[in-house]
């Protein structure tokens, strides 16, 4: 763990030094922007929040009145946030990569056109094949 921490902090020379380099863009942000991503934070979390509080709630209250009897309600509210998420995650995921693909798409279609190809050649990265 040492070394790895070592390595990590001071990296050979030719390899990218990503704490410093990381460390060096935080210090030239004034106090300003600083303050901007703390707020920006803290209000989209308690946005986000409140949202899903109120979706979380209502669905509680339709299950109460169906007659189902709820010993513990933070416990069923805590389930059915779960059940949100885990609904909710793939969907988003598949459409910002669906999105970010179509846009790769149109640019790749359109240069084509541009130049008149008739074959052309693209390579992806591994971050771009799913």
């Amino acid at each position: 763990f040492p070394r790895l921490l070592v390595r990590f902090l001071f990296p050979p020379l030719g390899n990218v030094d990503v704490f410093g380099s990381s460390l060096v863009h935080a210090v030239s942000f004034p106090i300003r922007t600083w303050v901007a991503f703390m707020l920006a934070g803290w209000v989209a979390s308690f946005v986000m929040g409140l949202v899903l509080q109120t979706l979380i709630s209502t669905s509680e209250q339709g299950v109460e009145d169906a007659g189902v009897q709820v010993q513990d309600q933070g416990q069923l509210q805590q389930l059915m946030l779960l059940a949100l998420e885990m609904y909710m995650f793939p969907q988003l995921y598949q459409a910002v990569i669906a999105s970010r693909d179509e846009g790769m798409y149109q640019s790749i279609v359109a240069k084509s056109r541009s130049h008149q190809a008739k074959r052309i050649v693209v390579v992806v990265g591994a971050g771009h094949s799913n």
